[in-house]
């Protein structure tokens, strides 16, 4: 039977236990924050990227892995396997997965490189039918055709409810940020064919919250129904933590994970943000 491995990027937001269960290898990202450096996962966990981040005036810096890192965990898993397929987060907002397709350019290994068009947890459940798909003996060909489909089924909302780290990024101007938070401006984003797009702008808490009950009605109403949901954040506020419950409420029967993000993801979303993924049935 042919063996094909399954290669992804610390910003996948998968728990140890399904890494291990699903025999995923994680590449990691690179942080630096008040100038000292980072692995993500490794040298850093998630908390204790949050506080420093937290203390800090600056901006952290994220960086892709290098193509080195890859072609190593290519050619390490090579010596097993008869393909990889490796799945990164969206190139709209890293060059992860152009450092991965060079790499495969590189290694001796049969690798093939799939841009996810998301990125946290999103991509995480993608690249869980991935692994189950490939645990089952299925070829490259049927693995791939699968991480289509799966990426259809694949929704991803966020909430921005501190700019600051957007100020800093530049995504957003000083001068808008200053109104913003004036304003007490919060952001609704979506993940839109690979891109993040604005979906509502509002002051206050109450403008997320009306969104939230939005999407909440649109996730009841998926004919197929819901496969799995997905919560990660950068923090438990009560909002948060509110929403969390309506979720627990109104899915009891789904599989629900709720993770700390990545500190990449972290990074420019800033504390306190929030995002909820699901995957609707086949």
């Amino acid at each position: 039977m042919s063996r094909v491995y399954i290669v992804t990027d610390s910003t996948a937001d998968l728990t140890e236990e399904e890494v291990k269960q699903f025999e995923i290898s994680i590449v990691p990202m690179n942080i630096s924050i008040d100038d000292e450096n980072y692995i993500d996962g490794v040298t850093i966990t998630k908390d204790e990227f949050k506080q420093k981040m937290i203390a800090s005036s600056e901006l952290p810096k994220t960086a892709q892995p290098s193509i080195g890192r890859f072609v190593e965990v290519y050619d390490e898993l090579g010596k097993n396997a008869d393909s990889v397929i490796s799945i990164q987060m969206m190139r709209s907002i890293s060059g992860t997965v152009d450092a991965a397709r060079q790499a495969a350019d590189i290694t001796e290994t049969n690798v093939k490189v799939v841009d996810s068009d998301f990125t946290s947890r999103s991509m995480g459940m993608i690249v869980k039918e991935a692994a189950k798909a490939a645990q089952e003996g299925k070829t490259v060909e049927e693995i791939l055709e699968i991480v289509e489909d799966a990426k259809k089924r694949t929704t991803l909302y966020l909430t921005v409810v501190n700019l600051d780290n957007l100020i800093k990024g530049g995504r957003i101007s000083q001068l808008m940020g200053m109104f913003s938070n004036l304003l007490n401006i919060k952001l609704f984003l979506q993940v839109i064919h690979g891109k993040i797009e604005i979906i509502q702008k509002g002051r206050g808490l109450k403008s997320l919250q009306k969104k939230y009950d939005e999407i909440f009605e649109e996730m009841k109403a998926v004919p197929s129904g819901i496969q799995e949901i997905g919560i990660m954040h950068a923090g438990l506020s009560e909002f948060n933590e509110g929403n969390i419950a309506r979720v627990r409420e109104l899915f009891p029967n789904v599989p629900l994970t709720i993770v700390t993000t990545s500190p990449i993801i972290m990074s420019h979303t800033g504390v306190d943000a929030m995002a909820i993924t699901y995957l609707e049935n086949k």
